[in-house]
């Protein structure tokens, strides 16, 4: 019977278990691969809750804000024209 259900002592391990450092260098992985989305993500929503509390401040600073905004997206295009990837 022991061919069905197996002969009742342990599987043998092959490879050791996993240790500290293989812990470790996983979590480093997945923070580095989560880091820019979070940043993102964690960026926008403090310039969001940045430009709501500058117009609670003045109408005025609320708009500048919007406006530097833009200004730096466009300058960021412009630059991008002026310097175009090189295709090999």
């Amino acid at each position: 019977m022991g061919f069905y259900y197996g002969s009742g002592e342990p599987p043998k391990k092959d490879s050791p278990e996993g240790s500290w450092r293989e812990t470790f260098a996983i979590i480093i992985v997945v923070f580095k691969t989560l880091a820019l989305p979070l940043g993102l993500l964690f960026g926008a929503v403090f310039g969001l809750i940045l430009i709501i509390f500058a117009f609670t401040v003045s109408g005025w600073l609320g708009l500048g804000l919007i406006a530097l905004i833009v200004a730096a997206l466009v300058a960021r295009g412009v630059w991008e024209a002026k310097h175009p990837p090189e295709i090999l």
